[in-house]
């Protein structure tokens, strides 16, 4: 198993989960049934209004980090940060004093890079505390709105793509339903139950196991059936399902018999942008990474192996695999319909080099971009750490367009202390709105306490 699958797993593990209400902005639970989806509001882009008009982002370069004081939490648009290397206007988003934790928390950041953090009109951003507490926030004032205890640990929240007032998510490490919280009036509804519904009813667990999402337009949901044994603690896989949300049905279902390696538990299953494709991620020698047809009828082997990737629409909507292949050194985007593939970035930039990274496809209204985030680069075939030379990739939050030779753009650097906040959760991790107009990045910003830091970029940065 990788270096960062352990990492990843170690991590997630400490979290621990709240079981009862304990703050004031705790929302209720009820029965009734939450309103309709509305029609998605037109999104228009305040950062337009903030820029200079013949602001663009530079061409990846290897600019030193320019030193950058921890800012008060944004209580607007107006009070940005302006990077002070790339001119980019940050914001601190969300404020580690929120947590529920009785002796404070260290960090208050979103969740992952392969989760939408953003609703679907950008007026709120979810994040979590060190408690497993999920809380919400103000995208444009930044104040603190709700401790959402609806929610509990790795519930797997997803925004739904249109209604901006609705999340879907699942018990504690997944369950036997799944349903949708108005996060407005603290409704929860039943959205679909399990049990019963598939040929394993001694499942107890339906989810992805932390890492995947729906298609871009919400309908579909891959998900793995598994049931953890407190006495082994060992995790057992029955299969996998694709639920259509909108009509409440499952699409298919593949017993792990039938697997390429029978009953090898998956690393994480997800979506494709399209909703065509259940990817499935399998280490490398229990399966690698898969694209199955929704209803399970077809499949192809994408990749050997399952490190940091992410679902994404390419510039015409194909159905693309983003993913660090350190067999052949780069970053790729590969074709999940017609298996083709091209190389985005080197992950070696120089003999001996090497950094790590996180790939965000979640611009799916900005179709053919995705945000990358790195660290941990190291020289001297990694034995020295960091790299005592910065190249263009490293520390540093950055565009990348998905053709061949497609342009890397400078975005931030992330400016995590060396010497102060460390492990997994001090990671990047950034995150991009489906508009590319913000993105989150977790960072300390030399201070020690882990917070998001939200990006603002005006709708003309990718032309």
């Amino acid at each position: 198993m990788s270096p960062y699958l352990l990492r990843r797993r170690a991590a997630l593990a400490t979290v621990l989960t709240l079981t009862a209400c304990g703050a004031p902005a705790c929302s209720s639970t009820s029965s009734a049934p939450a309103t309709g989806p509305a029609s998605a509001p037109a999104v228009a882009n305040p950062f337009d209004a903030l820029y200079d008009p013949d602001f663009t982002l530079s061409t990846l370069s290897d600019e030193p980090v320019a030193p950058l004081s921890r800012p008060e939490r944004a209580t607007g648009l107006e009070q940005a940060t302006v990077d002070p290397t790339y001119g980019t206007l940050l914001y601190r988003a969300t404020d580690a004093a929120d947590s529920l934790q009785a002796n404070g928390s260290a960090r208050m950041r979103h969740e992952y890079s392969r989760r939408q953090a953003f609703n679907a009109d950008n007026t709120r951003h979810l994040a979590q505390d060190g408690s497993g507490a999920w809380h919400l926030y103000d995208s444009t004032t930044f104040a603190h709105l709700a401790v959402l205890t609806d929610l509990v640990g790795d519930c797997e929240p997803l925004w739904h793509a249109s209604d901006p007032r609705l999340l879907r998510y699942t018990g504690r490490n997944g369950s036997t339903t799944w349903r949708s919280l108005d996060v407005d009036t603290g409704r929860s509804e039943l959205l679909f139950d399990f049990a019963d519904a598939t040929p394993w009813p001694e499942a107890a667990s339906y989810w992805t196991k932390g890492e995947g999402t729906t298609s871009a337009d919400g309908r579909y949901l891959a998900l793995m059936a598994t049931t953890y044994d407190d006495a082994t603690q060992s995790t057992t896989i029955h299969g996998l399902v694709v639920l259509d949300l909108d009509e409440r049905t499952i699409v298919g279902t593949l017993d792990a018999a039938e697997f390429p390696v029978p009953h090898a538990l998956p690393d994480h299953v997800s979506t494709s942008a399209s909703g065509r494709h259940a990817v499935v991620s399998w280490l490398a020698g229990e399966g690698g990474t898969v694209a199955y047809a929704r209803d399970f009828s077809s499949s192809r082997v994408l990749t050997q192996g399952s490190e940091h990737s992410d679902l994404a629409f390419g510039p015409d909507h194909e159905d693309y695999l983003l993913y660090a292949d350190y067999t052949s050194g780069a970053l790729v985007a590969l074709d999940l319909d017609t298996g083709e593939s091209f190389e985005l970035r080197s992950l070696y930039p120089e003999a001996g080099e090497s950094y790590a990274l996180h790939v965000s496809g979640q611009a799916h209204d900005a179709p053919g971009w995705a945000v990358v985030s790195t660290y941990a680069d190291s020289a001297d075939y990694g034995t020295t750490a960091p790299a005592p030379t910065l190249r263009p990739e490293y520390r540093k939050v950055w565009l990348v367009e998905l053709v061949p030779d497609g342009r890397a753009l400078n975005v931030v650097h992330t400016r995590v202390s060396e010497t102060g906040a460390t492990g997994y959760f001090a990671e990047p991790q950034a995150t991009v709105s489906r508009d590319l107009s913000r993105i989150l990045v977790a960072s300390d910003l030399g201070s020690g306490t882990i917070e998001d830091y939200l990006i603002g970029l005006p709708s003309w940065v990718r032309r």
